[in-house]
């Protein structure tokens, strides 16, 4: 007997049993959901069916308006606009929706004299950015057993000068967090203090070198570089032996790439510069917006890496007083409005840029530059002469380590976080 004892009426649930010809004459599978008797939960599902289709199509519109053309051209308005503030000559701009380079575009000139506007193949240093590649084949090295990150330094010859030295208290993981330094308070003890230092990030080289029996130029280009396809990726013109490890032609890769430029602000113009920038796991890798856009996905693929060992290099470190810094193994880690931000600067004489991640919204924002002001905020720099050339302020945190500083991260995450 059905629970209300009546039978429902036709008008009110249709059974698959009612000789009705114009009933038949339905596909069948329009039948499936229609109750042959009331219950109470019967009754609930149509109810529970249309709020799950309400809130999955205002996910759809709240995600299709990110990536709609008002966003994206009101995002290309504050890149110009910032850009035009900045005083930098020229910016390769990508964002990246899930493993796809889904927005892309060039502002400005990669050469201002003969007027060349860039693309997301514009090549660039992208000084820093480059630890992200050292922090992988220094972890490939560690998952194989051939090296620890409790290692001493001196176990691989590098000796760090002045009062440091080869110091067996300082450990590869010192030299991959920036924990290495210490300072006069502490008597300088490693593991206490995050002093950001690319010069000793760099020292890592002769741990992968020896671990692995081979240059770093070359483990870089086999293991990451050319298995990607990052066809316009290549040590530094400016290492003819490191960039001669890409097989690509000089002058050609010259063509590609975006000339360096400074802001002068007492002339108020922009002058080229010339500097000898190096190649090692710490900066002096070139590379593109696209080439980047394959290098992101291949990370979101979770490729190089184990998992495990990927959440370890996103981890922030823990110093010995039980306090977590900012910076993982080779990459920022910070939060902004909740949310994980896994990323890393780059900033160098005449380039900058920033690559940024935010793996709860599946989103990755991309951006090099020929001058190095995309990168300033993050850095407290002392120009006493007004040159090109400057220190870190002793008065203030040698870095600056919260990603929105940035006012191109701040513009991206605005536009794309919701």
């Amino acid at each position: 007997m059905p629970k209300y004892g009546n039978k429902p009426k036709t008008s009110q649930f249709l059974t698959k049993q009612h000789s009705i010809p114009e009933l038949n004459r339905l596909p069948e599978r329009l039948f499936t959901y229609l109750p042959k008797q009331r219950n109470d939960s019967m009754l609930h599902k149509p109810y529970a069916i249309l709020m799950l289709f309400i809130c999955f199509t205002a996910g759809l519109r709240a995600q299709d308006q990110r990536w709609g053309s008002a966003n994206l051209s009101s995002f290309e308005k504050k890149i110009t606009s910032l850009r035009e503030k900045y005083h930098i000559p020229g910016l390769s701009v990508g964002v990246m929706h899930g493993k796809t380079l889904t927005w892309k575009k060039g502002f400005g000139y990669a050469d201002v004299a003969n007027k060349i506007v860039p693309d997301e193949n514009t090549v660039y240093q992208v000084a820093s950015v480059t630890k992200t590649f050292g922090s992988i084949l220094l972890m490939q090295q560690v998952e194989a057993g051939k090296l620890s990150l409790d290692d001493p330094i001196s176990k691989y010859g590098i000796n760090l000068g002045a009062r440091w030295g080869s110091d067996p208290r300082i450990k590869l993981k010192h030299l991959m967090t920036h924990t290495a330094m210490g300072n006069m308070w502490n008597s300088y003890k490693p593991g206490y203090k995050f002093r950001y230092n690319g010069g000793w990030y760099h020292q890592l080289d002769k741990a992968i070198e020896k671990s692995s029996g081979r240059g770093f130029g070359e483990l870089l280009m086999d293991t990451i570089v050319r298995p990607l396809g990052m066809t316009r990726t290549a040590p530094s013109t400016d290492d003819s032996l490191d960039f001669s490890l890409s097989g690509l032609d000089k002058e050609k890769y010259l063509s590609w790439t975006a000339r360096p430029y400074d802001w002068n602000k007492k002339k108020k113009r922009l002058d080229t510069v010339t500097f000898k920038y190096g190649f090692g796991p710490a900066a002096g890798l070139m590379s593109t917006v696209a080439d980047l856009a394959l290098y992101s996905a291949a990370i979101d693929e979770k490729r190089f890496l184990q998992p495990g060992t990927w959440e370890q290099v996103w981890t922030p470190f823990v110093n010995k007083r039980g306090k977590k810094i900012q910076y993982g193994l080779g990459w920022f880690v910070t939060s902004y409005k909740g949310l994980k931000m896994i990323w890393h600067t780059g900033w160098w004489m005449g380039y900058s840029a920033l690559f940024l991640k935010v793996p709860e919204k599946d989103i990755t924002f991309i951006i090099l530059a020929n001058s190095q002001d995309v990168s300033r905020p993050f850095y407290h720099i002392v120009q006493p002469l007004g040159g090109p050339f400057g220190f870190f302020s002793p008065f203030h945190k040698n870095l600056n380590r919260k990603v929105q500083a940035s006012a191109f991260a701040k513009a991206f995450l605005d536009h794309f976080l919701e």
